[in-house]
């Protein structure tokens, strides 16, 4: 527990307990706490210190006074307010729903009935507050809380309190008021005195974002978007999403005029026009330009410079001048229906016929089937051999593909395949590809990437870490890979973490001399690369913005990302694309994925199906990490339900759940300390994998690993003095850290040079691992040093592979879920002393998978998801733009 912390819960502790920190924004705090007098769950939100020191208490409670009596069914309340050891706080109900933002990240783009309904309920709110004299001022998502499906208005107060404080004060504690992205032309140029026109506007950009799925104006910077705000005009909704009703969007158009005048007198104008059903005969700005309207961006522009905001300026300019959309969307056509996975399509040369991989992950077999329909050709006739990473040669006669860990091609037609790249000792090939003119075969193997010439000899080109989904320019100089998550196509040999969330970057490799260079962030999910025909954009896939859609990122002359990716696609969820030689039709294998969690008995009588598991979660949602508490009191799970992957609790058999973390940067594998008082899990929030460890009671987080070994996966020892956690580079390893006497964290071990980690025996002397290559299967591994101890040989005829695998409590016994080759589960045990182990459950229904190898176990209960992955093949038409 931090000294802040400890303070803040001390000095409110005879009115409120505080339990843990909910979130931080600009500008305040906000912790749950229970409000002892009444018995209940409030939200408490403290400014932060330098913005408590300049409003001041005097002046903050008088404006919390004031926006206290505002009594409205769209309008959060205010319970309470104060200062108290030189904290200034106010008090609010806890709303169990979510925010505005959450939604969107979520989805995007809402019902037009909803968002609407929204817009209205929000402007219904603002008209009440307008008319009481109290202007929002930071009207945005995050402020706009649903609960049963209507909208809550929070916020009211600070803002206000903190503009009646003077800009020259605020701007020295580094903050400013309002949002950009929804912040009014006139607020933008810090007039102060505000009225119902600048949250009217501010609605209108909530407005336009419900709809279309994007802000009106983005940008690099705050100041970038704030030229913007001031100078440009948005696109026309019914350009980004044609089923916008021509009334509601010329209301919100009118709503986001630059000039007050413009806009609505009041926000019930702006509701009841959102409310019509014929078209407005209010002129809108984006129909017509007026010269008074110019008149007004000059105006704004030359008060920009005369206001020092140079830099913003130079902004806005560096972005007008960069690239826009390269492309315009056309029709799609769908060219496969079958129910299960059609991924990794790749198109040929000729744009006409599509090869991809279809079947469960760990079987799956290549198809040939024409844009325009008809059979699908299987590429080879033995159905044996797992298949995937179809790639064409250039002039469309042959398809190479991997397999048996290395690389095959077959005549497009169908045919008897020949080997182009064997396997090596304990690595597989990840990708083969030929160069344009069919003269060189690309391919990757562990973190390598090579380059077969013609003569035959291999040449190294770079070092990138888990290469896959890799793509050649269309001039052969270059090859972009997705890197950093290889099982986002299930590995090198397998089905584990097929279409996971963990996040990924894009990467190009000039060919002449391995030079590397870095085009995308490496905290979202970014795959599949392709090239444009001219090589100066690369497409690929990313979840930058919550849900996986196509985008764009401009290259300059030497190769360097240039300006911002651009989003190409809104709503295709794709898995993996490729782009015919023209670049007129794109295909993708349009992929959705939901997994939930699930219990089931352990049985007393096995062998037995999965007939009697129950539901245990629910909900549109990629669940990975499972983890019950020992005492099978509560479910620690990570889940996509808020756009990114976050941490969640619930408590058990079936309780609401509760969001543990709230970032952007995703967060995986939650594991609770015994003690219950702290969660252990990874995270890419310092922008590598890394192993952090979360107390409950709101203190600092604590960082245990700082490396680029890609930490992962961590187990607690049962006393809680440890952390064990696997290394996720291709040397792999096992790790222990421990824990010192005040807390902190000691450098880790490495215990082992590979495999896999999955429990801590209990007495505290073993972990259970997977030893990779000699001695695959379950080992124990001695925490103190020593050799491992074969538990299950994996390499003998007959064995099951050990995917993950738990001690019992009394230490007898160790379970495990196995997967075989075609990616089906089943659970067995094992004595710990070694012995043959015995099935206990199979997944025989093929409307039941559970794909991800994560479980858990508590009070002899197993817990594990069962997925739905859906995925077809569907070709976009494009037409580049000049």
């Amino acid at each position: 527990m931090n000294a802040s912390f400890a303070r803040l819960a001390a000095a409110l502790a005879d009115r409120y307990r505080i339990e843990r920190e909910l979130g931080a924004g600009g500008m305040a705090t906000v912790y749950l706490a229970h409000d002892i007098k009444h018995d209940r769950k409030v939200a408490v939100k403290v400014l932060r210190p330098e913005l408590a020191a300049v409003i001041g208490a005097e002046r903050f409670l008088a404006e919390i006074r004031t926006t206290a009596n505002l009594q409205h069914p769209h309008i959060l309340p205010l319970f309470d307010s104060g200062a108290a050891d030189s904290f200034l706080f106010y008090v609010m109900p806890y709303v169990e729903g979510i925010s505005l933002r959450d939604r969107l990240t979520r989805e995007k783009q809402l019902p037009i009935a909803d968002a609407v309904r929204i817009a209205r309920e929000v402007a219904d709110a603002l008209q009440y507050a307008h008319q009481h004299g109290i202007i929002h001022r930071d009207v945005k998502p995050e402020n706009i809380l649903l609960h049963g499906g209507h909208a809550l208005v929070a916020d009211f107060g600070i803002a206000l309190a903190a503009s009646k404080t003077g800009g020259t004060r605020l701007t020295e504690t580094g903050m400013s008021l309002g949002t950009p992205q929804y912040m009014s032309p006139e607020q933008a140029m810090g007039e102060r005195e505000l009225d119902a026109r600048s949250d009217i506007y501010a609605l209108g950009c909530v407005s336009y974002e419900m709809l279309t799925g994007e802000p009106p104006f983005a940008g690099p910077s705050a100041q970038a978007i704030v030229a913007k705000v001031m100078t440009a005009d948005p696109v026309e909704a019914t350009a980004l999403r044609k089923s916008i009703p021509r009334h509601v969007a010329e209301a919100v158009h009118i709503a986001m005029q630059k000039l007050p005048a413009d806009r609505f007198a009041s926000a019930s104008d702006f509701s009841a026009a959102l409310g019509e059903s014929a078209a407005i005969s209010r002129p809108s700005p984006m129909h017509a330009a007026t010269p008074s309207r110019s008149r007004a961006a000059s105006a704004l522009v030359a008060a920009l410079i005369a206001g020092g905001m140079i830099g913003a300026l130079a902004g806005w300019l560096l972005h007008r001048t960069s690239p826009g959309m390269p492309v315009l969307l056309g029709r799609s056509m769908q060219v496969t229906s079958n129910p299960g996975l059609e991924v990794l399509p790749a198109i040929s040369p000729d744009g006409r016929s599509v090869a991809y991989a279809a079947g469960l992950p760990g079987a799956m077999r290549i198809y040939v089937r024409a844009v325009t329909g008809g059979r699908a050709i299987r590429l080879i006739d033995d159905t044996s051999i797992a298949q995937r990473g179809p790639s064409w040669s250039p002039d469309g006669t042959r398809i190479v593909f991997l397999a048996r860990g290395g690389a095959f091609s077959a005549p497009a037609a169908g045919g008897t395949p020949r080997p182009e790249i064997p396997a090596m000792t304990g690595d597989g090939v990840v990708w083969a590809a030929w160069d344009p003119r069919g003269n060189r075969l690309g391919f990757a193997i562990a973190d390598s990437l090579f380059v077969r010439e013609v003569d035959g000899t291999v040449r190294r080109l770079a070092t990138v870490h888990e290469p896959v989904l890799c793509s050649w320019s269309h001039a052969g100089g270059d090859i972009a890979c997705a890197a950093g998550n290889a099982t986002y196509v299930g590995g090198a040999g397998g089905s584990a973490f097929f279409a996971n969330l963990a996040p990924s970057h894009i990467v190009t490799c000039r060919v002449r001399d391995g030079a590397l260079s870095l085009i995308s962030d490496s905290t979202s999910l970014n795959q599949s690369p392709v090239w444009s025909p001219d090589g100066r954009w690369v497409y690929y896939v990313s979840d930058r913005l919550g849900q996986r859609d196509v985008f764009a990122q401009h290259l300059s002359g030497d190769g360097a990302a240039e300006g911002v990716p651009i989003r190409v696609t809104t709503g295709l969820s794709p898995h993996s694309i490729s782009l015919s030689p023209d670049g007129r039709r794109l295909a993708y294998s349009s992929m959705t994925a939901t997994s939930n969690v699930w219990s089931l008995g352990i049985p007393t009588a096995p062998p037995v199906s999965t007939d009697a598991a129950v539901p245990v979660t629910s909900g549109t949602q990629v669940i990975e990490g499972v983890a019950p508490t020992l005492d099978g009191n509560w479910l620690y799970y990570d889940s996509n339900i808020a756009g990114s992957s976050n941490l969640f609790r619930m408590r058990l058999p079936a309780g609401e759940p509760e969001q543990l973390t709230a970032d952007t940067v995703p967060d995986f594998a939650p594991e609770p300390s015994p003690d219950g008082k702290e969660v252990a899990f990874h995270s890419w929030r310092s922008g590598s994998r890394d192993i952090y460890v979360m107390p409950l009671d709101g203190g600092p987080l604590q960082r245990v690993t700082s490396s680029p070994r890609q930490e992962a996966a961590p187990v607690w020892a049962r006393d809680g003095s440890a952390l064990a956690f696997l290394e996720l580079t291709t040397a792999g390893g096992v790790w222990v850290a421990r824990r010192n006497a005040d807390r902190s964290w000691g450098t880790p071990v490495q215990r082992w040079r590979s495999g896999v980690v999955f429990d801590w025996s209990p007495n505290g002397k073993s972990l259970l691992v997977e030893i990779a290559g000699s001695a695959p299967g379950l080992s124990l591994l001695p925490v103190d040093g020593g050799p491992p101890r074969a538990v299950v040989d994996s390499a003998h005829p007959g064995m099951p592979t050990a995917a993950d695998a738990r001690w019992s409590a009394d230490g007898n016994t160790i379970y495990f879920k196995s997967q075989d080759v075609q990616g089906r589960a089943s659970f067995w045990s094992v004595p710990t002393k070694g012995g043959t182990p015995r099935l206990l459950v199979r997944f025989s229904d093929p409307n039941k998978p559970s794909n991800n190898p994560r479980w858990g176990m508590a009070n002899n209960r197993f817990y594990f998801t069962i997925d739905d992955w859906q995925s077809d093949i569907r070709v976009l038409e494009l037409t580049p733009r000049n």
